[in-house]
């Protein structure tokens, strides 16, 4: 049996990258039965999963913050999610952070985004998934050319003049489109999620992945969230992860990557403990101040979540 880890023995860290969801009072129309998805049958995550499910889930680690995610939430009200995160960071004293959903290429991503920002002062960027991929399962269904469209990038513009970055989830396929944006918009941030999507995990060819890596890495308006390797590699080892973090932190530095548990869908792969301890076991070789990056300092900058402190003590107290 493993032995609990004591927080008070662990680095403080964020988990810049999860989900909450209700699906009681809303709806989320991935999760609903017969649903393709790049993660398989989600019947095992498709229940609630509350501010106590993730307490239970991440006891015995010093996290001190968390971002929350859009996690597919109803289209048709997407500041809804943003309402429910806020309530949840009244209740629970987390998330720290919010991004939220919004395409960008409606002509009501302006009023949007404005909503957003007057539902919760926690409000820090937007989210649209764009992974396009020629294999249609792992393709998310959405268009292949939407960075190009003039629409989307006149909301995309709205960005960084109202103060908020934008989490990218795109595959290694899309970097060269994605380098390009960046470089068209240096003054919004750009968040990376899930370390680039290395769809080579699959077959042990990551090359394109790495090309596309150093490529972003050269626009410094670019971050990187490691985070949801299972949705590509449900068995990753721990020597994957630490090639995917070593390259990562290479070419970005560690003062550009940052940690995410993308639960609860992982929790269809793995344990939060696992997918943490895989994390502090890979970041052991870095220096100090580099780890300290790259488990909390990094989202700190990036995020700038409110009111941290350690999550677990601050509920079991309340």
């Amino acid at each position: 049996m493993k032995k609990p880890m004591n927080p008070a023995e662990t680095p403080p860290i964020i988990d810049a990258h999860h989900h909450l969801w209700d699906l009681d009072a809303h709806d989320y129309p991935w999760l609903r039965p017969g649903t393709p998805s790049i993660v398989g049958d989600t019947g095992a995550i498709r229940r609630n999963y509350l501010a106590g499910d993730f307490l239970a889930d991440s006891a015995g680690l010093n996290l001190i913050g968390t971002v929350h995610l859009d996690g597919g939430f109803d289209p048709r009200d997407p500041v809804g999610e943003t309402r429910f995160a806020d309530a949840a960071h009244r209740a629970h004293g987390f998330p720290n952070a919010i991004v939220g959903a919004v395409d960008l290429a409606s002509p009501e991503a302006p009023a949007l985004i404005e909503a957003h920002q007057a539902a919760s002062p926690l409000f820090r960027g937007v989210r649209q998934i764009l992974a396009w991929h020629q294999n249609p399962r792992l393709s998310y269904g959405v268009r292949c050319d939407l960075m190009d469209d003039p629409a989307w990038r006149r909301g995309f513009a709205l960005l960084g003049p109202a103060g908020l970055s934008f989490d990218l989830q795109v595959f290694p396929g899309q970097m060269r489109d994605a380098a390009r944006l960046a470089r068209d918009f240096p003054d919004t941030q750009i968040v990376l999620n899930q370390a680039g999507m290395p769809d080579g995990l699959i077959d042990g060819d990551l090359r394109a992945w790495r090309a596309g890596m150093a490529r972003l890495a050269e626009l410094p308006n670019v971050s990187v969230k490691v985070s949801g390797l299972a949705m590509l590699k449900p068995d990753w080892t721990l020597t994957e992860l630490r090639h995917v973090m070593d390259v990562t932190v290479g070419a970005f530095g560690a003062d550009r990557v940052m940690l995410g548990s993308n639960f609860p869908v992982d929790r269809l792969f793995r344990s939060y403990r696992t997918i943490f301890d895989g994390y502090l076991a890979v970041t052991r070789g870095y220096s100090v101040a580099e780890r300290m990056a790259i488990l909390s300092g990094t989202a700190v900058r990036i995020y700038r979540p409110a009111a941290l402190s350690p999550l677990h003590e601050r509920n079991l107290t309340a």
